[in-house]
């Protein structure tokens, strides 16, 4: 069935433009080879698949929803992510996929597509793509975008001027109200939703020298101690954000009060002050090396505009492709995971107050 607590022992990959799921309750061994369930058929892709993303099952969206983004132009979006049995008739499975033509002339990729938490009056998502523009859905009204937002050209740097500000990844804040966009220029914007529209609030330029593969808002949960748990405001995490790109390098950066609104906590006042002194964050394995260059003389009073501001850096030995957070979790509090170019996922705890 759609039961989302069933979902929490079951891992979704693409390969090609395919979609499998693994039930881990059914391994019978460390490498699990045989899939449980292929849900392409479902989702029916004509594409190869690159992203995945699922839904925030709450009040007015019980069901959970799975979105596959692919290199078609279209993101297809479906509520049914068991397929059905021989009993089942078609028509029972078409009504319950959508599909959002976020380029309708299918000549640019989506790179991007994630789920908007905390959106219980319609089912939001927002896809990011290779022809530099961003939209946003309610996806129970699949026609046409509630908003569009294309990424302008930049020439604050050489990067900006050689290459276009595609989009690589996307990030949605804890309270739904901002979305981080990486780009290929080596920049982030930072997107505000004013009622259905997309409005940037901010550019996060002059950190990384090449483009930026992977941008999250972490979802850290520190200690019963910390401020981040201390904090019920809905948008207490709004103001940190991380970004990793193809210079090996990731940063941590506060958006400020501007951007991120009252009610978000400021990051200087959750990290210890040692690493924010440090500018640099070393790694925590022995295996890994940092690469001790410029990156601390790099950020040295680094202010961006819109009160924005750069934090510190991780300098990873390798090209990351993704980041993700740990979430409330007291053996993960504040940990980092990153998927690079190697067969190796990296975690770095970033020490908190």
């Amino acid at each position: 069935g759609n039961n989302p607590f069933s979902h929490d022992f079951t891992v979704y990959l693409s390969a090609g433009k395919h979609v499998y799921s693994y039930d881990l309750r059914k391994a019978t061994a460390p490498v699990v080879k045989q899939y449980t369930h292929n849900v392409s058929t479902v989702l029916e892709n004509a594409e190869e698949v690159n992203h995945l993303s699922f839904s925030f099952p709450g009040r007015g969206n019980s069901t959970l929803n799975l979105a596959a983004g692919d290199d078609g132009g279209c993101v297809r979006v479906s509520d049914t992510l068991t397929p059905p049995s021989h009993s089942s008739t078609s028509h029972n499975t078409r009504t319950r996929k959508r599909i959002l033509h976020h380029d309708p002339d299918e000549l640019a990729m989506v790179t991007s597509a994630v789920f908007r938490p905390r959106s219980t009056k319609s089912l939001d998502l927002a896809t990011g793509g290779t022809d530099c523009t961003i939209h946003l859905w309610d996806v129970n009204r699949p026609r046409r975008p509630s908003s569009t937002h294309h990424i302008a050209n930049d020439d604050a740097g050489a990067n900006q001027v050689c290459n276009p500000p595609m989009v690589h990844s996307l990030s949605w804040s804890p309270s739904g109200r901002l979305l981080a966009g990486a780009l290929g220029d080596g920049s982030c914007c930072i997107l505000r939703v004013d009622g259905r529209r997309l409005v940037e609030v901010d550019r996060l330029r002059d950190g990384h020298d090449a483009a930026v593969a992977s941008i999250l808002f972490p979802g850290f949960g520190g200690s019963s101690s910390s401020s981040l748990a201390a904090s019920n405001h809905v948008a207490a995490r709004d103001r940190l954000v991380a970004s990793a790109g193809n210079d090996g390098a990731i940063f941590l950066w506060d958006l400020g009060a501007d951007s991120a609104g009252e009610g978000a906590l400021d990051p200087s006042d959750i990290f210890v002050e040692s690493i924010l002194l440090s500018g640099q964050q070393q790694p925590n394995n022995n295996e890994t090396k940092m690469k001790q260059d410029s990156l601390e003389d790099d950020m040295e009073g680094l202010t961006l505009t819109g009160g924005s501001k750069l934090l510190f850096g991780i300098r990873h030995q390798h090209k990351p492709n993704f980041l993700v957070s740990s979430g409330t979790d007291n053996v993960f509090a504040s940990a980092l995971f990153v998927a690079d170019t190697t067969n190796d996922i990296t975690a770095y705890t970033l020490p908190l107050r």
